[in-house]
């Protein structure tokens, strides 16, 4: 809208004058909004650089998080179907509450990745990573807070607002604002961080016909009728306490810790679903089978097992069956009688006896010899052992827990484990995925093990570098959960007190840690996450005995050829046949070696 020009020349002049005053006063609150707090984090540039794309495996992160692109004629679709389905009140409800547990997530993962910030500058943090998700472009009107008084306003305009245009494009101009979502994230973003109830409302809107959108958020307690406000936020946690405006110590917005230095540790699908299992059949009295590769975190599963069970009160033994030399196995399962051979001075219980009324956990199961297997068989069945030496039955009231990294099946097809004992184990098995498979759970790790290892080592590092998390988060892991925390112990010892810990800290024998991931630089250009700059020498050791696909694929990558020389499909076919051939013909072998499925291994077999 253009406003005609003034007829009146001494009125112009004042015009000017207050055009100018307020054009310096809008100078010092954006260099006051870029600026905010004593340390100045996090900036632009570094909300930027926490973003990373890992296309190998469809992932892309923004502080830790996973996101997604989505068209925005894809979100003004789907607003539509919810406006068209629920109703124009329900489904702004509806959006303003996707918004608030967006704006809520996000306060808790910059007060986690940056916990050296203040309220003021965590808090700006909150309109960057709006406009670095898209959704808006923001420009500071005022901003005031004390939180050693509880005094908080915030006035922003929102310029290109995606919601609004999407709502303009589907209902046109009306006399009400549009912005539910973006109005829901404010507020979520601003009541995490603070530790109290802050209320947004969009005071002027494009879908209204103004030339942009206007915001202002208050404490709730300062809002006339807030009642229609609460009943589209999602607020319960804060609606929970007696007052809105507590005189509490205000507390930064906080990732879930765990309870014990055992607990277990994850959000993602995959992990959710595997404890969704295990607590389905802990109370039960059922055999279980876990499967997984090695550092998944099974003898941990087996613990959680067992104290969710009826059994908690009772003894959890575990063996590592790959541990202990055939001639040993027996006596340590069933217990030895005295004079059973020579120097067996006394009699001793085995591990089935020691956990009468409890759990055995056998790790490592598939290593058993088949004689061992078998007479683990006939403990199963019959409830009751005989000791090495001795004649007579004990009853044994064990419940079983085994686990292997092996595919007993394939190993049954290869004559190197019992079929019936397979099916004694197997009565409800519980698959836990890999680390790379359930990557929304690394941060939250890495966090829990920053915790433990400075307290047992006596270490204050500062936290982690934007550069690591990209790089942890798109690291393959071949050791899985063991591996994540060797490495974070590393590094809270390299790390000095006080200092980020950085892939440097986390380098073994000069060799740093390799991601395969893509992430943003200050200038908001493409980047790789962690390249090791190769030398003629290495490349050339490197190429010696490897086949023209993998030569070509290695020479494009290290940069001394600009074309690649070599088909995609020739490249990933090679690849297949030496997994193959490194796994001795093993396709879930090969498959965990190129981190791909079974499945999708043998479709490229087919298609050859």
């Amino acid at each position: 809208m253009t406003r005609k020009s003034p007829s009146n020349p001494g009125r112009a002049m004042g015009d000017d004058f207050l055009k100018q005053l307020l054009g310096r006063q809008k100078r010092l609150i954006v260099d006051r909004a870029n600026q905010f707090g004593s340390s100045g984090l996090p900036s632009a540039e570094q909300l930027a650089e926490t973003v990373a794309f890992a296309p190998q495996d469809g992932n892309i992160w923004l502080c830790g998080q996973r996101m997604m692109l989505l068209q925005g004629a894809a979100f003004g679709a789907i607003r539509r179907e919810l406006v068209e389905a629920l109703g124009l009140d329900k489904a702004r409800g509806l959006l303003t509450r996707i918004g608030w547990q967006a704006g809520a997530r996000d306060a808790a993962q910059v007060s986690a990745h940056w916990p050296e910030g203040d309220h003021a500058s965590l808090y700006s943090a909150g309109p960057r990573l709006h406009m670095l998700e898209g959704m808006v472009n923001v420009e500071v009107v005022r901003f005031d807070i004390d939180s050693s008084v509880g005094h908080f306003y915030s006035e922003f305009f929102w310029h290109n607002s995606l919601e609004a245009d999407e709502h303009i494009a589907a209902y046109g101009l009306g006399s009400e604002p549009g912005c539910w979502m973006e109005v829901g994230y404010a507020s979520g973003y601003a009541s995490s961080l603070l530790g109290r109830l802050v209320v947004f409302r969009e005071q002027e809107c494009r879908c209204m016909g103004h030339s942009a959108c206007r915001i202002v958020g208050k404490p709730a307690e300062q809002w006339d009728d807030i009642d229609l406000d609460l009943a589209h936020l999602d607020a319960l946690d804060f609606l929970s306490r007696s007052t809105y405006g507590s005189d509490e110590e205000t507390r930064m917005a906080e990732l879930p810790e765990p309870a014990d230095d055992r607990a277990m540790v994850g959000i993602s699908a995959a992990f959710v679903a595997a404890s969704q299992q295990l607590y389905r059949v802990a109370p039960t009295q059922a055999t279980v089978l876990l499967t997984g590769e090695s550092g998944v975190g099974k003898e941990l599963f087996a613990r959680s097992l067992h104290q969710a069970s009826p059994r908690a009160g009772t003894p959890l033994v575990a063996l590592n069956c790959a541990a202990l030399p055939e001639t040993l196995l027996e006596a340590e399962l069933f217990g030895v009688e005295r004079g059973a051979f020579t120097g067996a001075d006394r009699s001793r219980p085995g591990r089935f006896e020691r956990a009468r009324g409890g759990t055995l956990f056998l790790d490592e199961i598939a290593t058993l010899s088949l004689s061992a297997q078998s007479k683990i068989l006939r403990v199963l069945q019959e409830g009751e052992i005989e000791r090495v030496g001795g004649t007579t039955p004990i009853p044994v009231d064990v419940r079983v827990i085994a686990a292997t990294n092996l595919d007993l099946r394939r190993e049954v097809e290869a004559g190197r484990f019992r079929e019936d004992l397979l099916y004694r184990l197997n009565v409800f098995p519980i698959h836990l995925p890999p680390l790379r498979e359930r990557r929304e759970d690394i941060p939250l790790l890495m966090s829990y093990f920053l915790r433990k290892f400075s307290a047992r080592h006596g270490r204050k590092p500062l936290g982690f570098s934007t550069r690591l998390v990209n790089a942890l988060l798109t690291y393959r892991f071949p050791g899985n959960i063991r591996e994540l925390q060797n490495l974070i112990e590393r590094g809270v010892i390299a790390a000095g007190d006080g200092e980020l810990m950085d892939l440097v800290h986390l380098a073994e024998a000069g060799e740093p840690l390799r991601s395969c991931g893509i992430g943003l630089t200050a200038e908001g250009k493409l980047d790789g996450l962690s390249e090791k700059p190769q030398t003629a020498a290495t490349s050339t050791t490197q190429e010696v005995g490897i086949e023209p696909e993998l030569a070509n694929l290695q020479a494009f990558l290290s940069g001394r050829e600009r074309v690649l020389g070599t088909s995609l499909k020739e490249i990933e076919q090679r690849l297949v046949q030496l997994a193959l051939e490194r796994s001795g013909g093993n396709l879930t072998a090969a498959a965990q070696m190129l981190g791909m499925s079974r499945a999708q291994i043998s479709y490229r077999l087919k298609g050859e």
